[in-house]
């Protein structure tokens, strides 16, 4: 265990253990008092007396151990019970002194009242002693997780009972380094002439040869004006540096601890702009150092293995600085060629003049406009998918890796990956619905790059660097940062120093910017050869799809490009789906998935892979299983159910329907089932296996769902349900996804039959773009309209409608949403316990607490006297956020 660990852990464990105490007295205090009152009202006959006797000393036992409350009739603890004061109570007692009509049965409904209260004020500290336990079982996990395994401490081997998995684990961490090693030491030399020559290709005609001076004097720029740069660190650039640093898994948990202290020190942010300015202004003999990086697999959140540098922290800012830098001013300038409508092409087929000139004719100048469907595609595609891994703004930081997980802090308006990727599965299902409507075929394929970062070939990368304009100077130090001086760590033990000869560093700002110019090659190439298909990726995962000949001929693009690029198709990652057309022989075989969704190829639904599933299930049961504390499987639990799955099942969207949500219900339900086989007898459910371990463990029976449940500013344990926040917004999705289309279809014909209409009984007049009407004689009179009496065909009124028909823009629109949350209808009483707790009943639940406080109401209101279950004071809540922060890492690979 490391030294600030055990610091740590035993400060935890000694403010843990100091509330525990106080609260340990508070209860037994508390049970004392209450039994000694107890037995004096049983001792009285008189019920107004009895009444009378609970209502006088009940105040000695509260939480203050028996310090009388001066105004207890209105305190927040014993203010009232349901609908009745307690101070009522007191002043109907006094009424009932000279007034007989106050009759003998509301008395005693009193005195079981005054009763309840009691037994509510032990629930509550019952539960609170209970949460005391958990906590501290929680916190012994936590310190024994620190402790290294065996093999590191110098144990003896066969020592650990999971031996079986740790060979399987280090057998395939063997080969991890063997296969990084065969590729990254053993350098790739690249045609580099074909390289050039298909650029020139790409680039050959007047437009896009021009674009591309433009783009070589933008990047001399850049590289220049950032040579010329005095002294750029200083507070404020550190500050994003370092916060980009925190996002992406470069280095290690301690050193971003340690970044996290430089950011609140102002005086070590000042040393250290000194000293980077300062290796800022010998660039030009800047290295890695001679005693090389020590480089080795690191786990990952999900259980994956990945081969990372451990290196400094001052050179990972300072190299941060450099490749943030590039990339916001590479893809600007990048995205000028995307933006323009002589280089870049468009998949739709432009209208004609005359085709323009009679859709005025007829139809007016206002139905000529491009901002329809094909426009928003193309917008989203520059905004969202281009260079996606390289940030707007040096401010934004760099994009994650592969695994993106959700950040669960940022704004409902920032697009995280995570929120990208989403919206990319919502634009591709939705899409592929409209074109099967429109022209009845489609296709789609799905393919990456196999060992994309490790196998790129430094050739390649010089190769398109300097075509597209790179200054030698700044080719020179990417030649020093590629060239890394590494050194394999096994077992403790660093092999000697081997200069890097393929591939770039995973998760630097460098290397992405790196990797997305020379996929820009790519993109371009797609678009260039394939008549303006759009090749929508996110690092090296690929995704098309259209009409099938033109898909066709984008994958025949991406292999032709990809192979020239020194690059290899992952076979096993690739895949498509083109039902019913045999116009697409070159695609690759094999399925096309996005998490746990598979597309079918029959009907073109999006289903659950129940196979893959259940075999992450297993694993799931497991780790479960392993859990040596109640809040440590609760924690694998939220993390594996409650993000993990809501992430792979996909976002529920109007282009899924409501049979998606259905699906997913379904699988959770069936998830269950077979995590808790063994506890058949108890209902198969999280909850019923949760209460049987408490029970075992702890001795407490009967254990409420309201505890499992609820947050634990409430007192609960923060179980994630997974049903609910499926079903808060079920009932917002389409019935069925192919609805919408179903509705265009029949708006389009009543639009055109009113434009028709219009057209013959106006004599031809017709709204200009200000929507005045302007007769056919003010209009064109060319050959093509001149004379013109009988109205434009349907086929030619539909034949640009991706262009032109702002209604499919809006049936697009409306098949991307996702749903809204539909709160549940909240009832008087738990409306009115949220506003004695909280000030409010309306902004402090998020929709599926909401529910869950409405579900479990009852037995709240009725065991706890409110909808907290344990006081937040007696709550060591500070140690619980500690421990919560603590992000789960899966043993097994998911």
């Amino acid at each position: 265990m490391s030294s600030s660990a055990g610091i740590m852990s035993q400060t935890l464990q000694s403010i843990t253990n100091t509330k525990i105490s106080e609260l340990r007295q508070q209860r037994e205090t508390f049970a004392a008092l209450k039994s000694k009152l107890l037995a004096s009202v049983d001792s009285v006959d008189e019920p107004e007396a009895r009444v009378r006797l609970l209502l006088t000393e009940i105040a000695g036992c509260t939480p203050e151990n028996g310090k009388k409350l001066e105004n207890f009739e209105d305190s927040d603890l014993y203010g009232n019970i349901g609908n009745l004061s307690l101070k009522n109570i007191r002043r109907f007692l006094d009424q009932s002194r000279y007034d007989t009509s106050v009759p003998e049965s509301q008395l005693k409904e009193w005195e079981q009242e005054l009763r309840l209260l009691l037994d509510q004020r032990t629930h509550k500290l019952d539960y609170a002693d209970l949460y005391a336990r958990l906590l501290t079982e929680w916190l012994a996990d936590s310190s024994a997780a620190v402790t290294p395994p065996p093999e590191a401490t110098g144990g003896e081997k066969g020592e650990s009972s999971d031996e079986p998995f740790e060979l399987v684990a280090r057998t395939k961490l063997q080969q991890l380094r063997e296969m990084f090693e065969s590729y990254v030491f053993t350098p790739l030399e690249t045609d580099t002439e074909a390289i050039v020559a298909h650029l020139d290709n790409l680039f050959q005609d007047e437009d896009a040869s021009k674009a591309l001076q433009r783009l070589r004097r933008e990047v001399e720029n850049i590289g220049n004006s950032l040579t010329a740069t005095s002294s750029p660190f200083n507070d404020y650039v550190l500050t994003w540096c370092i916060k980009g640093l925190l996002k992406n898994d470069l280095l290690t948990e301690h050193k971003k601890t340690l970044l996290e202290e430089f950011l609140q020190n102002k005086i070590v942010l000042t040393e250290i702009a000194d000293v980077l300015n300062m290796r800022f202004a010998g660039l030009e003999g800047w290295g890695w150092g001679e005693e090389g990086i020590s480089v080795e697999p690191r786990k990952q959140l999900n259980g994956k293995y990945r081969v990372m540098m451990d290196e400094d922290i001052l050179q990972a800012i300072f190299l941060h600085y450099i490749g943030l830098t590039w990339s916001v001013k590479t893809k600007g300038a990048l995205r000028r060629i995307v933006q323009n409508n002589k280089v870049w092409k468009k998949s739709n087929i432009a209208m004609s003049r005359s085709e323009k000139r009679r859709r005025e004719y007829f139809l007016g100048s206002s139905t000529t406009g491009t901002q329809g469907l094909a426009w928003t595609k193309q917008n989203k595609y520059e905004m969202d998918y281009f260079l996606a891994q390289l940030p707007d703004s040096v401010e934004a930081g760099a994009r994650g890796g592969y695994d993106d997980d959700e950040d669960d802090n940022a704004r409902a308006d920032v697009k995280t990956p995570f929120r990208i990727r989403q919206q990319l599965l919502h634009q591709l299902a939705s899409e592929l619905l409209i074109h099967r409507a429109l022209h009845g075929e489609v296709a789609v394929v799905q393919s990456d790059i196999q060992w994309f970062y490790t196998s790129l070939s430094h050739s390649t990368i010089f190769t398109v660097l300097r075509y597209f304009g790179m200054p030698e100077p700044w080719m020179i130090f990417f030649k020093t940062y590629l060239e890394t001086p590494l050194k394999m760590v096994h077992e403790g033990h660093e092999s000697e120093v081997r200069s890097r000869k393929r591939g770039v560093p995973i998760a630097h700002a460098i290397s992405n910017f790196m990797a997305e110019v020379v996929l820009f090659v790519l993109d371009f190439a797609v678009n260039q050869e394939a008549q303006g298909t759009l090749l929508y990726r996110l690092t090296d995962d690929m995704w098309i799809w259209g009409d099938p000949a033109t898909t066709n001929d984008a994958w025949k693009s991406v292999r032709r490009c990809v192979d020239i690029l020194g690059l290899t198709i992952n076979n096993k990652k690739s895949g498509s789906v083109h039902p019913g057309t045999t116009m697409c022989p070159d695609l690759p075989e094999g399925n096309v998935t996005w998490g746990f969704l598979t597309l079918d190829s029959g009907n073109g639904r999006w289903l659950i892979d129940q196979t893959r599933v259940d075999r992450h299930t297993e694993r799931l049961k497991r780790q479960l299983t392993s859990s040596k504390s109640i809040f440590s499987f609760i924690q694998l639990w939220n993390s594996c159910v409650g993000r993990f799955f809501k992430r792979t099942f996909g976002e529920p969207a109007n282009c899924f329907g409501r049979e998606h949500v259905d699906m997913i219900l379904d699988t959770h339900k069936r998830i269950q089932e077979r995590l808790f086989a063994e506890d058949s007898s108890t209902g198969r459910s999280v909850t019923d296996h949760l209460r049987g371990l408490i029970g075992e463990r702890f001795g407490v029976k009967e254990v409420p769902d309201a505890f499992l449940y609820l947050p634990e500013e409430l007192g609960g344990l923060s179980l994630c349900n997974p049903f609910v926040p499926f079903l808060i917004i079920r009932d917002q999705l389409l019935k069925s996804p192919e609805q919408p289309m179903e509705d265009f279809f029949e708006q389009e014909k009543e639009r055109y039959r009113n434009a028709r209409d219009l057209f013959h009984v106006s004599g031809g007049w017709v709204p200009n773009s200000r929507g005045i009407l302007v007769s056919a004689s003010e209009r064109h009179s060319s050959s093509t309209t001149k004379g013109e009496e009988n109205f434009m065909s349907m086929t030619e009124f539909t034949q640009h409608r991706e262009s032109t028909s702002l209604e499919l823009k809006d049936t697009y629109e409306q098949l991307c949403r996702t749903p809204w949350t539909d709160n549940i209808n909240m009832s008087t009483e738990v409306l009115a316990a949220m506003e004695r707790m909280t000030g409010t009943s309306r902004t402090r639940f998020e929709g599926d607490q909401k529910w869950l406080l409405q579900l479990c109401s009852p037995q709240l209101l009725q065991r706890f006297g409110g909808l907290s279950i344990v006081d937040k004071g007696l709550l060591p809540l500070g140690v619980m956020t500690m421990l919560r922060s603590k992000r789960v890492t899966w043993q097994e690979v998911l």
